[in-house]
C-alpha cells in the first residue's frame, strides 16, 4: 500500500475549518474591495483562499451570504463587551471608518438597486448589527440607537465614502466620537 504521508483524510478539526472560513472571508472581502461585487467571481476567491467553490457554497454559501460574513467580519466588535455608550461608539467608528469597512459599504452600494439581496446582506450585517449594539447601552431604544448611528457616520463617513478624506488616526475618531456624543446626550 502506497504511502500517503502526512496528507489526512475527512474533515478536518474545527479549529481547522474556523481558519479556513475566516480566510475565504478575508479573500472575498479583499476581492469585493477591489473589483466589486459583480466583477467578483466565486472562481477567483476560491482560487486566492486555496480551497473549492463547493466549499465556498457548503461553509459560507453564494456571493451575497460572502458579503455578508465580509460585513459581519468587519463588525467584530460585536463581539466585544463595551464598558459604556463611548465606548461602543468608538469601537463602531474604528470598524466603519476604515478602509476595508469603506470599501465594503462602495461595493454593496454599487449593486443595491441591481440586487436586493446584497443589499438586505449588507444592511442587516452592518447597520442594523450596529444599531442593536447600541440600543444595549440606550436601555434597549432601538429609535435613539438609529439616530446616533446616523449621527456617529454622517458627514465624516460620507467623506470617507466618496474618497475625499483618508482613513482618520485614532484621536481624529476620538475627537468625532466626543462630539457627536456631546450633541446627542
Amino acid at each position: 500500500m502506497p504511502s500517503t504521508g502526512d496528507r489526512r483524510r475527512g474533515r478536518p478539526p474545527a479549529h481547522e475549518q474556523a481558519a479556513r472560513d475566516a480566510r475565504i472571508v478575508a479573500v472575498a472581502a479583499d476581492v469585493f474591495v477591489e473589483v466589486g461585487f459583480h466583477a467578483a467571481s466565486l472562481d477567483a476567491i476560491a482560487q486566492q483562499a486555496g480551497v473549492t467553490k463547493r466549499t465556498i457554497y457548503e461553509r459560507i454559501g453564494d456571493k451575497s451570504a460572502l458579503l455578508g460574513a465580509a460585513v459581519t467580519d468587519v463588525h467584530g466588535y460585536l463581539d466585544v463587551a463595551a464598558r459604556d455608550l463611548r465606548h461602543a461608539c468608538t469601537l463602531i467608528a474604528t470598524a466603519l471608518f476604515a478602509d476595508r469597512a469603506i470599501g465594503l459599504h462602495r461595493a454593496a452600494v454599487a449593486v443595491a438597486l441591481d440586487d436586493p439581496a446584497v443589499s438586505r446582506a449588507f444592511y442587516d450585517a452592518g447597520p442594523i448589527a450596529a444599531q442593536r449594539y447600541l440600543a444595549a447601552h440606550l436601555d434597549g431604544d432601538d429609535r435613539r440607537a438609529e439616530h446616533l448611528f446616523g449621527a456617529l457616520l454622517g458627514e465624516p463617513h460620507r467623506r470617507r465614502l466618496l474618497g475625499l478624506d483618508p482613513e482618520p488616526a485614532a484621536a481624529s475618531l476620538d475627537a468625532h466620537v466626543d462630539a457627536v456624543l456631546a450633541a446627542f446626550v
